[in-house]
């Protein structure tokens, strides 16, 4: 049976926070793998948002962008939702260059429906996805004009990793997606037949576009880095020439997984065991990621202690802690922070862990925390004296009255209603606060909370 601080590690990591119910839950199976299981039996429709009329597609991209911080912070099932924050990060568009919302929505949509299928089949749907197609100029890639964005882009950054293949494989890589399209009248994707070029084609060692049917023959490179391609001996990463794409491809994404979830430099067995079970199960993400989530390496020391929260994952910790919805959240201050929804600064995604530690982050960070503390306790001016917490409610008078010579049993009281347990010196700054700080400030232990080291950390 699994330990209670493994399960509550396995859940901040996968559906952003502990949650007592789930922490429940997952005690009572009977081994990790169990639990895991668990976390990824996901809903196959996790449903989507209906813009509203009217709105700016500047404004349709906002609401969904509340929409799926919502659904990250009270689905229940979040580890949906966290797959699909992570393949926005990997499999990268923005609203600020593709200007479509329901473009960012289908995209979106689509990892969070398909991002604990497969790999392979979820990067040809991507690939011929509006968003994509208008974020790396694959909508103006024709034979007579090859671009060269997307085919580039599919090779050093989405699946091989820089240095696995030669300049004449993105050549070959971009004119097989030549042809894929958007229809400037209805903003959806549209195959334009005289834009391709249907000549056959030498890529990763393979001959390729051998058919005749030309919506297939860029989706042909996708099944030739999964299948039997082969690291070119040009190729400028010396270690990996002669190697099967597949075990490339399949460490390059084990690397960002780990990255993403564990925080740490990933220990070389890992890896080996990562790649072994995405190869051998034909890239089937679920048993890719109960290889990760079941390693003993996953519970070490360092990693527990290894990850900072990113912008996102900790404002759904604050979520999760008093029940407010994403519009209460200000996506002005996620971008501050680092990470708002819809955004990713570049084709390379956001960067992780220490990246999001930096001067101007944590400002917006604790100016983030300091707002959410105040809609906890709408005040006099609603007649609602109260302060609104996950596990209930604690009013003003009990603050300051009950409570005054209580400092200690305050705080605790505090956690227990915010569903929160801190680290034992946290817990006892929060103690000294309270014992140091006139009665009428107590209020403030909230904001603290939002604030401390272990909302940040996961």
């Amino acid at each position: 049976m699994p330990t209670q601080r493994d399960i509550e590690h396995l859940l901040r990591r996968t559906e952003f926070v502990a949650r007592p119910a789930r922490v429940a839950a997952l005690m009572a199976k009977p081994t990790l793998a169990d639990a895991v299981a668990d976390i990824l039996a996901v809903p196959a429709d996790p449903g989507t948002v209906t813009f509203t009329p009217g709105l700016t597609s500047s404004d349709n991209a906002s609401e969904y962008a509340y929409y799926w911080l919502d659904r990250m912070a009270y689905s229940p099932k979040p580890m949906q939702e966290r797959m699909a924050l992570f393949w926005h990060g990997h499999f990268v568009s923005s609203y600020a260059k593709v200007t479509m919302a329901h473009a960012m929505r289908d995209q979106i949509d689509l990892y969070r429906r398909e991002g604990l299928t497969n790999v392979r089949t979820l990067a040809k749907k991507m690939s011929v996805q509006v968003a994509m197609l208008k974020y790396l100029d694959n909508d103006r890639n024709r034979s007579t004009s090859p671009n060269q964005n997307f085919g580039r882009e599919l090779l050093e950054l989405f699946l091989l990793g820089v240095g696995n293949f030669t300049e004449a494989d993105v050549e070959s890589a971009s004119r097989a997606w030549t042809g894929h399209s958007i229809d400037s009248v209805t903003d959806t994707y549209l195959w334009r037949s005289t834009w391709h070029d249907a000549a056959r084609k030498s890529f990763l060692g393979l001959t390729i576009n051998r058919g005749t049917d030309g919506t297939l023959h860029g989706p042909e490179t996708i099944d030739a880095i999964f299948g039997s391609g082969i690291v070119p001996a040009a190729a400028t990463n010396v270690a990996n020439r002669g190697r099967r794409t597949r075990e490339v491809a399949a460490e390059h994404i084990s690397r960002k997984l780990w990255s993403e979830f564990a925080g740490t430099t990933p220990p070389a067995a890992v890896i080996t065991a990562m790649r072994q079970t995405a190869v051998s199960s034909g890239f089937a993400i679920k048993p890719w990621i109960t290889t990760m989530l079941t390693r003993p390496e996953f519970y070490a020391d360092d990693v527990r202690k290894g990850l900072v929260r990113s912008p996102i994952a900790a404002a759904i910790a604050a979520l999760a802690t008093t029940k407010l919805r994403g519009t209460d959240l200000s996506l002005s201050r996620l971008e501050a922070a680092g990470q708002r929804p819809l955004y990713p600064p570049n084709v390379s995604g956001w960067r992780t862990n220490r990246a999001w530690i930096n001067a101007a982050a944590m400002t917006a960070r604790a100016s983030s925390a300091s707002s959410i503390a105040g809609k906890t306790m709408p005040g006099y001016s609603t007649g609602d004296l109260l302060i609104h917490l996950a596990g209930g409610t604690l009013s003003r008078d009990e603050v300051r009255n009950v409570y005054r010579d209580r400092p200690a049993e305050l705080v605790q009281r505090v956690l227990d209603l915010m569903q929160v347990t801190l680290a034992p010196e946290t817990h006892q700054a929060l103690v000294n606060y309270a014992v140091n700080a006139p009665y009428w400030e107590r209020h403030d232990l909230v904001r603290l909370v939002l604030m401390t080291p272990d909302l940040h950390l996961n």
